[in-house]
């Protein structure tokens, strides 16, 4: 029964198809994904600013908050601008300037690793980087309050953001591209041999040899159904699994041993590579 104060509607909107199937299925599988939120940093940018020629080991999502950015990638030169941002998918190479005109500029840089159950990259190559950014300005005080955060509390908003923006990205239309969802029957196999204990698994030479697969077969279905290579496959399981094991308190020496890796130093180098902080950094947000 309606209120006296109840005020009446003619119709409802029927938002029912507002965004393309594949659109709507495509962001329902990226929103299951797992992600590991790395950092977010405001930056103001000198005269002479760029980024060279580069590519990185985690997703990096550029939101520019003042100024005019030049991306450049698979598209050429796209401009980056206020109510615009650049996503750039794992190990795709790009480079930043100025925009013609522009001698400075105010951004948000976020990283992120986006993973799937296998931990591969989910996003893979995209033909552009630079798309419009709904409702920006909310999105970049968000964005800005996260910069500010550390510890815990840093990993649970920045995990959820950055998520959520994905997220919209893909129902907006940004060209992301999904992973191979279905295995080789045997690189399957592997798969699951590895991912059950990354620090003791047999080789994967020898696990190949099991399914009776020689290193160029390897390779190719490697790259084809996970988008790397075995070794950067094991790297990736082994560093996820110590980056959970430094959160729960375990010693860096300790999770070194557990993890396969030949030396403490050797996980020191491969850690801050893939997540931008030492060890015993990671280990100490759990603590903040």
């Amino acid at each position: 029964m309606r209120s006296s104060g109840e005020v009446s509607v003619t119709r409802t909107i029927d938002l029912v198809g507002r965004h393309p199937l594949r659109q709507v299925e495509l962001a329902g599988a990226l929103a299951a994904a797992e992600l590991r939120f790395v950092s977010c940093r405001l930056w103001r940018t000198a005269r002479d600013w760029t980024i060279p020629e580069r590519t990185l080991s985690d997703t990096f999502v550029f939101v520019p908050v003042a100024g005019a950015i030049r991306m450049h990638g698979p598209a050429g030169p796209e401009e980056l601008m206020p109510g615009s941002l650049a996503l750039v998918p794992h190990g795709q190479s790009h480079a930043a300037t100025h925009a013609p005109g522009c001698s400075g500029c105010t951004v948000l840089a976020v990283h992120a690793h986006v993973l799937t159950p296998w931990g591969t990259p989910w996003l893979g190559p995209a033909p552009r980087f630079v798309a419009p950014l709904a409702e920006h300005r909310r999105w970049i005080a968000d964005l800005r309050r996260l910069a500010g955060m550390q510890g815990q509390l840093s990993d649970a908003f920045g995990r959820l953001l950055v998520h959520r923006l994905l997220v919209e990205l893909v129902l907006a239309g940004h060209p992301v591209a999904p992973p191979t969802r279905d295995l080789d029957p045997r690189l399957a196999a592997i798969v699951a041999r590895v991912s059950a204990d990354p620090g003791k698994a047999p080789p994967i030479a020898d696990l190949a040899r099991e399914q009776g697969i020689g290193p160029l077969r390897l390779r190719q279905l490697f790259h084809a159904g996970l988008g790397c290579a075995p070794k950067a496959f094991v790297d990736r399981l082994r560093l996820a699994r110590a980056g959970a094991l430094l959160q729960s308190g375990r010693p860096v020496g300790e999770v070194a041993r557990a993890c396969g890796f030949a030396s403490l130093r050797q996980l020191q180098v491969r850690f801050k590579a893939a997540y931008g902080a030492t060890p015993s950094a990671w280990a100490g947000r759990a603590a903040i």
